[in-house]
């Protein structure tokens, strides 16, 4: 039998009880050590490592909520593969970040999140401020080291292989940072590149490299704007960062000193259009263009072609996915108001506005192979998809998209949510879409979650992998190969 953790930091009030699928937006998951999965259908032989999972889990304390998708407490899942052997083997563990001790020993949230208020008084955020550390987004390596983050500064490290909090990474610089992307890039050689913004009357958004082994933000260029858009996360072409600045911008008065929800210190500025900033990773240089207003969390791809850059950016017309996004409706099975759309801009030399090209709607949390971040432009992506029609409230299917024809594939479970697919290379394959995709999903029927691993060219189901509890919905994996994880 799996061995259950029963920490008393560990049981929430768990409220309230939701049916079928919805139960991904639910409290209540427990820490389990090295359980067993049951595998149906048949892994491929080559597949072997381990795919981490990293998302909220924990929305009620017994003294407060959280009251957004994004803002439970942190929990990691890891799941051992070995497609030789035809097993798999499943653990979690609370991410051990300050805000959760604090948050478990207050009984409440402590530091509030992106859509919930902070509960400090007044004169401590003015004297020390405090941001969470709750690194529920997005995980990413320093050379061998693996991180967790949100959209603050502070990154918290972790074990992969016994998802032990190892604790908060400090570096060994004096970067002024206020918000950070979740989403950075780790190069070939183990360094990990990301963007954080530096509040003031004129912000600064400030692109950083850490490279392998070291704890140094080594600043390597800079915008400065009237004010700063919201920042999720950034593309890499070949020689440049692509930045883009969301029309919803930050007050940085409200950020610091109001207590209100981070999202809610934004404010949404139409007439103030968006712009897409390329950063040179040669010498810093920064060039610019206008974009209608926009709010946009992923990007798909940057390349360049000749002297032009191009941008696949998944955007929406506004902000108000955020509310859309909130536990409330999501637990009413309230629909998206606002489709995403995949739009390609074109920014070219001598013209001070991008040049759009709508490519395809209704796809988020998109992937590409990873080899092709970077180094041109992937023809594929693969992402979850909302129904068109709105008859299903959340992500629904897993979509492949060619990127040159738009040809779509679909696989899809009947009455169930799909996040987002994962893609995981053939070993020594040349071939963009030769691996597979790893999709988290659970459907009404199901007594836990289940991961699907599909052929990412046919989207044909391989095998479906059965966690021994409900995996609550989160974002962002990762994949560590066996060579370096068994």
């Amino acid at each position: 039998m799996a061995a259950v953790l029963e920490r008393p930091e560990s049981k929430p009030r768990v409220e309230p009880a939701l049916p079928g699928r919805l139960r991904g937006f639910q409290s209540g998951a427990r820490e389990i050590d090295d359980a067993p999965m049951r595998v149906h259908g048949t892994l491929p032989g080559w597949l072997r490592g381990r795919l981490l999972l990293n998302g909220p889990a924990l929305w009620e304390l017994p003294k407060g909520q959280y009251e957004h998708w994004f803002d439970g407490l942190a929990m990691l899942h890891g799941i051992a593969i070995n497609g030789g052997a035809g097993t798999a083997r499943y653990r979690s563990r609370f991410q051990h970040s300050e805000d959760y001790l604090r948050s478990i020993a207050l009984g409440a949230p402590a530091l509030g999140a992106f859509d919930t208020p902070k509960h400090d008084r007044w004169f401590t955020r003015v004297i020390s401020p405090r941001n969470t550390d709750n690194g529920a987004v997005v995980m990413a390596r320093i050379g061998e080291d693996w991180i967790s983050m949100t959209e603050t500064p502070m990154v918290t490290e972790f074990d992969a292989a016994t998802l032990t909090t190892i604790g908060r990474v400090r570096f060994e610089d004096d970067l002024h940072i206020d918000l950070m992307a979740a989403h950075g890039f780790t190069d070939a050689d183990g360094n990990w590149w990301n963007v954080g913004i530096q509040l003031g009357p004129k912000s600064v958004y400030r692109l950083f490299r850490v490279a392998a082994g070291t704890r140094r933000r080594e600043p390597r260029g800079e915008i400065r704007v009237a004010q700063a858009g919201y920042l999720h996360a950034f593309a890499r072409s070949e020689r440049h960062a692509l930045v883009w600045e969301c029309a919803l911008r930050a007050q940085p008065l409200s950020l610091r000193f109001s207590g209100k929800p981070y999202i809610r210190a934004f404010k949404w500025d139409a007439g103030g259009g968006s712009m897409l900033h390329a950063i040179s990773l040669d010498d810093g240089s920064v060039r610019s263009w206008a974009l209608p207003p926009i709010f946009c969390f992923h990007a798909v791809q940057a390349w360049e072609q000749g002297d032009e850059i191009l941008v696949e950016l998944i955007t929406y017309e506004d902000a108000s996915v955020v509310d859309d996004l909130r536990l409330q409706p999501l637990r009413n099975c309230a629909p998206q108001q606002v489709l995403p759309q995949l739009v390609r801009y074109r920014l070219r030399p001598g013209h001070s506005d991008a040049l759009p090209e709508l490519v395809a709607a209704g796809v988020e949390l998109p992937q590409v192979h990873p080899a092709r971040i970077g180094a041109g432009a992937a023809t594929c992506m693969w992402g979850s998809g909302l129904d068109p029609e709105r008859r299903a409230t959340f992500l629904d299917r897993t979509v492949r998209l060619d990127l040159r024809s738009g040809e779509r594939r679909v696989w899809q479970r009947p009455n169930a949510v799909q996040l987002e697919p994962l893609f995981v290379p053939r070993p020594g394959s040349a071939v963009e879409d030769d691996g597979v995709l790893l999709v988290p999903t659970l459907a009404d029927g199901d007594t836990g979650g289940m991961i699907g691993v599909l052929d990412a060219r046919s989207l044909e189901g391989l095998a479906m992998l059965e966690a021994p509890q409900v995996i609550p919905f989160g974002f962002h994996a990762a994949f560590e190969p066996a060579a370096q994880s068994f």
